[in-house]
């Protein structure tokens, strides 16, 4: 329904309806500019406080990153996050944009700088730690890890939960599809479970697709787990003479487990079957470790 308090959402909308993702896509990206911006010397005015969401004694402590879409941010962890109460401290680290008083970064660097330093200060120089991002948010944990290993600080592991590169929408064969397939989805679930969404998510949305436009992931040192939805999202394109075409992928080295439900389901219904595979692989971290 049209909403005249919010008008990009309503043209967003109206593009999506009629199958114009890239354009719907293109809209907020140059909305998006509209946005008020801080730079890097004012990034310590403008974090947002890591959010904890479980406590334990477990050698580990996770740290977590949402998704970058209209609707994302730190709840899409709490169900993960209640998995672990009493095993080990689990703490999600939000971005700034989703509110409409919220300044948006003006560069990548500013970004990863911001959440790099929010690391450092909630675990200190010794603390061993996995990182953990879902969708694009695995993008953000990818490049936090690099950045904290950049500066001598080790992470255990880095764990992306159904990622794709940032380049997904333009590969060969995933074109056509990507964008209907990801953004469909998330309008479905937006309507499914009556979501709030606004001009600033969407904006927001927008800002970061910028600020990442370009970027790719490099090795890192940590070992990287790979979990794959095995689920098509509709729309998704199946009938490849390669079934894995449709998948999640990364393009440095990592480690693949599938494991049940869609892109989004995954941190949903089927939540306990991802986070025992999250465990399982942070269990077998902990044991190397140990020696």
């Amino acid at each position: 329904m049209d909403d005249p308090r919010h008008p990009l959402s309503t043209l967003y909308r109206r593009l999506a309806a009629q199958g114009s993702f890239p354009e719907a896509s293109a809209l907020i990206g140059v909305a998006s500019h509209l946005r008020s911006r801080f730079g890097a010397e004012e990034r310590d005015r403008h974090v947002l406080k890591p959010i904890r969401l479980a406590s334990g004694s477990g050698e580990l402590a996770v740290v977590a990153f949402p998704a970058l879409s209209a609707i994302s941010g730190p709840h899409e962890y709490a169900r993960l996050g209640h998995s672990f109460q009493g095993e080990r401290d689990v703490f999600v680290v939000p971005s700034p944009g989703w509110d409409p008083s919220d300044l948006l970064p003006d560069h990548l660097d500013t970004y990863l700088d911001m959440h790099t330093e929010t690391v450092l200060e909630l675990l200190g120089d010794e603390r061993p730690f996995v990182i953990v991002g879902r969708s694009m948010g695995g993008c953000v944990a990818q490049a936090v890890a690099e950045r904290l290993e950049a500066r001598g600080r080790a992470v255990a592991g880095l764990v992306l939960v159904d990622s794709y590169p940032m380049d997904s929408a333009a590969r060969e064969g995933m074109g056509e599809w990507w964008l209907h397939a990801m953004l469909g989805g998330m309008i479905d679930r937006i309507e499914q479970y009556d979501m709030i969404w606004s001009d600033s998510s969407l904006t927001s949305m927008g800002g970061y697709n910028n600020v990442f436009a370009g970027w790719e992931p490099s090795p890192v040192a940590a070992p990287i787990l790979a979990l794959r939805a095995d689920t098509p999202l509709r729309g998704m394109v199946v009938d490849t003479a390669e079934r894995e075409d449709w998948r999640a992928y990364w393009p440095v080295p990592h480690e693949v487990l599938d494991i049940p439900g869609d892109h989004f389901t995954v941190l949903e219904q089927h939540t306990p079957t991802t986070a025992e595979a999250v465990r399982g692989w942070i269990d077998r971290i902990e044991r190397t470790r140990q020696g």
